[in-house]
């Protein structure tokens, strides 16, 4: 598997780089043998000019006789004629009349141009009257010819050896940037091979910032939240059987005791045992509504209700023990209909104002509701004795408990705040709690438009 992907990186690399070099070469190649073609046709008119004014200059003195001073002999003055310091004799020199009939090859092979031979060439004009013709043509033999396949050859062979070049260069920053990245792949297939084995405390180190980094960082995460998650799992195992021996074993005693005589099956024992059956039921019933919450399957039976009437209700329950106690409650909200499972949401609150009650001596419990477009938000402030920061993220945790000194002397399932979280969740809504400088405070909110679908509500 590392060689087949080293493979393919280094395949890709030298690829990319042979293709971008060979285009890049070509293109080159093209351009300058094209620019290189130009100018040599800019030079070959600028002969032709300058020989098209040298004949025009000599034509009223000699007429067509100056065709004799073309000839490498000189002609009748014995000199050849000169153009740029170059004889012209390394040429092909062509002069034709003004209809096309050729005066003068210095090859001696053609007697008439072309209509599109006499376009290309260039005229000699005498007194604002073209008289004739002349071009140079450049022989596949001549020197020019030569040099211009030399350089033509000479690009092929560069861009030959660059793209020679560019294919050792990718192959070796190919190979540097594969073991790279096959390391970290490697380290990350073998934690997760660890992980799948039930390793749960496998992390890979998370090397640079690149994406890499980030999956690297990202499957770190993975792993705590497994691992906390397992030991939530057996946490949760070990607390049902917690919470299901002590009435059970109070009713299997008293049972058999009744059974052997022991005792005397009276009312009021029982009406305890009975109390122990409610709950065992209640810690069952509520189990079961945490486990449909978290599966997403919790259906809620939703009606508009009016939050004046649901909470002045909330508020005779409590008064009792809160004058009691000493507490306050201060209740302050709108007036407003919602649509709402009114049972769970209710249940919300008690959960959350018993739990206040029961840490709260001489004091005061506020419950506040604002209303913005999108949602209730509810604030429930209690005085009293703050939760440790490390207890804060796991309050609502199934069976979770705070810290020895802040519940001593106070008894609960541990599962109040778990149901009140899950209810919260299930009206599309968060919660949240948090120390303020007198005591705690509890947030949730719930979203004013859940979907009104087709729902039952699951037996009590």
């Amino acid at each position: 598997m590392k060689k087949k992907l080293v493979v393919k990186i280094m395949l890709v690399v030298l690829g990319i780089a042979l293709t971008t070099t060979i285009l890049y070469g070509s293109i080159t190649s093209y351009l300058t043998a094209k620019s290189f073609s130009t100018y040599l046709e800019k030079e070959k008119g600028a002969r032709e000019e300058s020989l098209a004014e040298w004949a025009a200059s000599s034509y009223p003195s000699l007429g067509w006789d100056l065709i004799y001073y073309l000839r490498p002999t000189g002609g009748r003055g014995g000199r050849g004629m000169m153009m740029h310091g170059t004889p012209l004799n390394q040429e092909r020199i062509i002069i034709a009349d003004q209809t096309g009939t050729v005066l003068y090859d210095s090859e001696g092979l053609k007697e008439l141009l072309s209509p599109e031979e006499l376009l290309q060439a260039t005229p000699i004009v005498v007194a604002a009257k073209t008289i004739g013709y002349v071009t140079i043509e450049t022989p596949a033999t001549s020197k020019i010819a030569a040099l211009r396949e030399s350089f033509t050859s000479s690009l092929k062979t560069v861009s030959w050896i660059s793209s020679a070049f560019a294919a050792l260069l990718a192959l070796l920053f190919g190979f540097i940037l594969s073991y790279d990245l096959i390391k970290r792949i490697n380290l990350l297939n073998n934690a997760t091979t660890r992980l799948i084995s039930g390793d749960l405390e496998t992390l890979v180190p998370v090397i640079g910032d690149d994406e890499l980094a980030q999956l690297a960082e990202a499957f770190n995460k993975m792993v705590l939240k497994l691992a906390a998650n397992n030991r939530a799992r057996q946490n949760l195992f070990n607390d049902v059987a917690h919470e299901l021996r002590t009435p059970l074993s109070i009713l299997r005693g008293n049972l058999e005791a009744m059974q052997l005589g022991v005792v005397e099956p009276t009312t009021a024992r029982i009406a305890s045992l009975n109390d122990e059956l409610i709950r065992l039921t209640s810690l069952v019933r509520e189990l079961q509504e945490i486990g449909l919450a978290e599966a997403g399957e919790l259906q809620l039976n939703l009606a508009t209700e009016n939050l004046t009437d649901l909470l002045n209700d909330l508020k005779l329950i409590f008064e009792p023990e809160a004058e009691a106690k000493g507490i306050q409650l201060i209740f302050s909200y709108p007036n407003l209909q919602v649509t709402v499972d009114k049972n769970r949401l209710r249940q919300v609150l008690i959960n959350i104002i018993a739990n206040a009650l029961r840490y709260t001596e001489n004091g005061f419990i506020e419950l506040n509701v604002e209303e913005s477009p999108e949602n209730l938000l509810f604030t429930i402030t209690n005085t009293g004795p703050q939760i440790q920061e490390d207890d804060l993220e796991h309050l609502f945790d199934r069976f979770y408990k705070a810290d020895a000194a802040r519940t001593r002397g106070k008894s609960g399932s541990g599962l109040g705040l778990a149901i009140a979280k899950a209810y919260v969740e299930a009206h599309e809504g968060q919660i949240s709690v948090r120390n303020v400088s007198d005591g705690v405070q509890f947030s949730f909110s719930i979203s004013k438009h859940i979907a009104k679908t087709s729902q039952v509500t699951l037996d009590n």
